[in-house]
């Protein structure tokens, strides 16, 4: 009975079905002219390679074709939520799709590898390394293929230690799964990037589907601030900005920076970083996506990629990115509805140096690769082949640089590896020195990347257009002036008093005035006891009746009662704060009063609070 559920679910669609009706059944009334063209073209087998901007519908080139195809469309991507996204709002829709990845297992799992090896018309969603394993290449060798689509391609030409080596690997597994056609997509690519991605996935003779980096309702803003004056502009743009927003930060020690100062000031606020646990960066990351949620999120570069949220009002840097590639990707996950939307860059020419030094940290040193084409060469020489454990070992290198580095010396045509020994490609003769020439090639990449971070300067301090710039770094004409960045809007300088510290906010300007509604006992603004006072009766709580004076007593003076001050609340309980009191009471006056008033009750919520420590 099941095998007969699964065989009615896996029916090819219709033959009259066209890209429209396809687009329709994934909520899409109207097509781009770009998005056709390359459905047009893998449809007819051809390789494209598609660079569109951040919330083009990048994802309905390949979605789309897996409505029409007779095999399934493989779609591998680096980015799991981005998967677990879509996998989630295609079964919403009842398009044929299964997931598999490192974190699908169980029935789940061999559910999904029989779906596959049925194959028909079926979208299969994975990542670089899960391809690798044959579990799924057999039976995507067993079903065929009618499309492999890489998305975020410029992955391809990223060279840090934190470059995954599936990656370098993808074009031989494709061509080994002889999928008639390949669709590399990515938002934003210089030449260099393109001709990279272009010979590391083999595309054959690719058609290039390319649009303009620039949306044009994007407003673009350069802001030069430094030192104090940048936390205080970002504060202010934060207050004044429609949310939700994006800020961004270099480093995770900034996150936290600016994430404590923000909700500080009453701004509902979340944040995310790889120093975060896994649980955590989701449960801030879902906050923040749910629908008509009005916050901002302070986030390394860390986040962003393959998130679908159409109203951010604004994408604010806190400090310079490393390039400007960067740059417009995460600029352009601002107004993906459409709306107008601020790009904002608070600029230091003091960031280069902290992008030098990550860079410096990322970045495949060439030294390191020369020992490890000796330390290969070593081992070839006396006919053996090496474990990657054993080759880190010999080269004195840590396992996860290892493995970076030989990934270089494979995808040079060095070596070949399986599962356990790494193998020479041909005799093995002339290894070191033939990595030396590849680790000359990475001392260029180097170069790059200086290169990169000079543009940053150039396009921050550029006269013109901001929009016309960012055409014109990406080989396209600058065109006509978008009339909304701050340049071409001619805006005046910020006043000094942009810049000056923030004055209290009125609620907390209210609180210390003694004005506003009242607060329940223990939340919100704390208070203190002068510690030269002894602590008085009457002011704990009510909860206990004033004794009758004697005759003669004589009432204390008023300026021995004691001072309660409103304090600046910490960030642990700003979510308490945002909804606080306008006004502080005096401890003692309600003390007495609810004395008299209650004589015996217990205290209510409406009393004076206790003293702190008590």
């Amino acid at each position: 009975m099941a095998a007969a559920r699964r065989k009615t679910s896996t029916k090819a669609p219709a033959p009259e079905l066209t890209p429209a009706d396809a687009a329709r059944k994934l909520g899409i009334e109207q097509l781009r002219p770009e998005q056709e063209r390359v459905i047009a073209d893998v449809t007819a087998g051809r390789d494209v390679l598609m660079i569109l901007p951040t919330g083009f519908g990048k994802s309905a080139c390949y979605q789309i074709p897996s409505l029409l195809l007779p095999k399934p469309v493989l779609v591998i991507s680096p980015l799991l939520a981005l998967l677990r996204d879509q996998h989630e709002k295609l079964l919403a829709r009842e398009i044929p799709c299964v997931r598999i990845d490192g974190t699908v297992r169980g029935r789940a799992r061999a559910e999904a590898l029989q779906r596959i090896e049925a194959g028909g018309s079926l979208l299969v969603l994975t990542t670089p390394e899960t391809l690798e394993s044959p579990v799924l290449r057999e039976p995507l060798a067993k079903s065929g293929l009618s499309l492999a689509a890489v998305d975020e391609a410029h992955c391809i030409s990223e060279c840090g230690y934190d470059f995954r080596p599936a990656y370098s690997r993808l074009g031989a597994g494709l061509r080994a799964l002889q999928a008639p056609a390949i669709l590399a997509l990515t938002a934003t690519a210089t030449e260099h990037v393109r001709s990279a991605i272009v010979r590391s996935l083999g595309l054959r003779d690719p058609v290039i589907v390319a649009s303009s980096p620039h949306r044009s309702n994007l407003a673009f803003e350069v802001l030069p601030c430094a030192g104090d004056s940048r936390l205080r502009a970002a504060l202010r743009l934060v207050q004044r900005l429609r949310r939700p927003g994006l800020v961004y930060c270099a480093t995770q020690r900034e996150v936290e920076l600016v994430y404590a100062v923000i909700r500080r000031f009453g701004v509902p606020t979340h944040r995310y970083h790889g120093g975060m646990g896994a649980a955590e960066r989701t449960a801030e990351q879902e906050a923040f996506m749910r629908t008509n949620r009005r916050t901002v999120m302070v986030a390394t570069s860390a986040f962003g990629l393959g998130i679908d949220k159409s109203d951010i009002r604004y994408v604010l840097h806190f400090q310079s990115p490393a390039s400007l590639e960067q740059y417009v990707q995460e600029a352009g996950r601002a107004g993906r509805d459409g709306l107008r939307a601020n790009c904002i860059l608070l600029h230091d020419p003091e960031d280069r140096s902290i992008h030098e030094a990550l860079l410096s940290r990322s970045r495949v040193r060439p030294d390191q690769l020369y020992k490890l084409g000796h330390a290969l060469a070593a081992w070839f020489d006396v006919g053996r082949h090496p474990s990657l454990e054993a080759l880190a070992l010999s080269a004195e290198l840590g396992p996860r640089v290892a493995a970076a580095l030989l990934a270089r010396l494979e995808e040079g045509g060095l070596v070949t590896r399986d599962d356990s020994e790494i193998r020479p490609a041909g005799n093995g003769a002339g290894i070191d020195d033939r990595a030396r020439l590849l680790a000359g090639q990475f001392e260029t990449l180097r170069t790059q990347d200086s290169r990169r971070l000079d543009t940053i300067g150039e396009y921050a301090t550029a006269p013109g257009c901001r929009a016309a710039f960012l055409r014109g770094y990406f080989g396209e004409e600058e065109g006509e002036s978008c009339g909304l960045c701050d340049t071409c809007q001619a805006r005046p300088a910020r006043s000094d008093g942009f810049f000056a510290p923030l004055a209290p906010s009125k609620r907390a300007e209210g609180a210390k005035r003694g004005r506003g509604r009242r607060r329940p006992r223990g939340e919100g603004v704390q208070r203190e006891q002068q510690p030269e006072q002894p602590k008085r009766e009457g002011a704990r709580r009510g909860r206990r009746r004033r004794r009758p004076r004697s005759n003669g007593a004589k009432r204390s003076p008023r300026q021995e009662e004691p001072r309660v001050e409103a304090v600046q609340p910490d960030p642990q309980q700003v979510e308490a704060n945002a909804d606080g009191p306008r006004r502080a009471r005096r401890g003692g006056r309600r003390g007495r009063r609810g004395g008299r008033r209650r004589r015996g009750r217990g205290a209510s919520p409406n009393d004076s609070p206790a003293a702190p420590g008590s």
